[in-house]
């Protein structure tokens, strides 16, 4: 059985530090400590949290840096170039993709048996899909707008059936 020789301790209360910001950068963080119902302290201590990878990483790279400037330029140099051909082959993948969705739907579109066109489509409002066969709905020609009300609609209240006329 392994015995763990490191105690977990207890969480030290976190330091206090002064840092300035630019007004823009304040603003963001404001913003953001709003949208997590937090205080502007605690949404900046959490975005630093959460990007501390990132800082260790460019930490651990400036030191490398001091100690080897040429070597660790050369590996941000490949880094860059790697990372400039992945992106390159994911544009050639999503051109292709598109390119071969557009021939797709074209072939489809060609093929399709022509059918129901002499049918007006009904226009991409609420009209449940109501046409006026009888009349072009050309704009600025009568289109049978707006229709008459339904008679559940006129007298909802009683159920569809019209109240009696006074006497």
């Amino acid at each position: 059985m392994l015995h763990m020789t490191k105690h977990l301790s207890p969480p030290s209360k976190p330091s206090r530090v002064s840092v300035p910001v630019s007004a823009e950068a304040l603003e963001a963080f404001q913003r953001l400590a709003k949208a997590g119902n937090m205080s502007t302290g605690g949404a900046i201590a959490q975005w630093l949290e959460d990007t501390l990878d990132g800082v260790a990483y460019m930490a651990a790279t400036m030191e490398r840096a001091r100690a080897a400037p040429k070597l660790v330029a050369q590996e941000l140099h490949a880094y860059a170039l790697g990372l400039a051909d992945e992106t390159g082959e994911l544009i050639q993948k999503v051109r292709a993709m598109g390119l071969a969705d557009r021939a797709a739907a074209r072939d489809a579109l060609a093929s399709a048996p022509v059918t129901g066109l002499a049918d007006p489509i009904p226009p991409s409002c609420n009209t449940g899909g109501k046409v006026n066969k009888t009349q072009p709905g050309a704009r600025g020609g009568k289109s049978g707008f707006p229709l008459p009300p339904a008679k559940v609609q006129a007298h909802a209240n009683t159920n569809g059936v019209p109240p009696k006329a006074p006497k």
